[in-house]
């Protein structure tokens, strides 16, 4: 394992959250992960539905290149192609809505920390038998706290991280359950927000989300 994949590993561990963001636009996001990062959040993940998400993830990673604690990933790789795509960009990590063993094998052999998607006990099971760095559970209106509390019991080996359906209410109740991190969305920065250049506005939205999740 590299120092960075443990650096982020850690990271995720120590801070409970990642921020997830999808927007339609090609606008720079350079800004919005200096807010975050203000605000106390350090990892961003960038969807491949974003518009030139690889040269997103490469704009960051040079804006922030004398930073090493910030950290920068791709999300909804569903190709290789994707994957390589962001790997080249210099993503620190790759996450999918899925598990497809095939795409899941090239992801680990570029060497990245890898996030597959799983929604079952038995899927979840063989993402991390597989070598899942983390599992993402997904989506969050049906892998609820609750769901979380029930698969902890037999599974409590395997590291899992919710994304959809988490909010200021559920990201705590997530963490209690047995997720080592929750994966935000556009309650964290949305995507009129972003468009709006609110700045401030996002910059708040981590510092309660810092500040809500270092209780739990």
């Amino acid at each position: 394992m590299t120092d960075r994949k443990k650096a982020l590993l850690a990271t995720l561990q120590a801070t409970k959250l990642l921020c997830v963001i999808r927007i339609r636009s090609n606008e720079s996001l350079v800004p919005l992960m200096e807010a975050l990062y203000r605000g106390g959040v350090n990892i961003i993940e960038i969807t491949s539905t974003t518009p030139r998400f690889d040269l997103q993830i490469r704009a960051i990673r040079e804006a922030f290149s004398s930073r090493p604690d910030c950290f920068v990933g791709a999300g909804t790789i569903l190709t290789k192609n994707q994957a390589d795509l962001a790997a080249q960009a210099g993503a620190d990590f790759l996450v999918s809505p899925i598990f497809d063993e095939e795409v899941f094998e090239h992801c680990k052999s570029l060497g990245l920390p890898v996030m597959p998607g799983c929604m079952t006990p038995s899927e979840s099971y063989r993402a991390w038998k597989a070598g899942a760095d983390v599992v993402k559970a997904f989506p969050g209106l049906v892998c609820t706290p609750q769901w979380f509390s029930d698969i902890r019991g037999p599974l409590p080996m395997i590291p899992m991280m919710p994304t959809g359906n988490v909010n200021e209410i559920t990201a705590p109740q997530y963490i209690k359950a047995g997720a080592i991190a929750v994966g935000v969305g556009k309650a964290l920065a949305s995507e009129e927000e972003i468009l709006a250049h609110d700045w401030a506005a996002i910059e708040q939205h981590a510092k309660q989300y810092v500040e809500l999740l270092s209780q739990c």
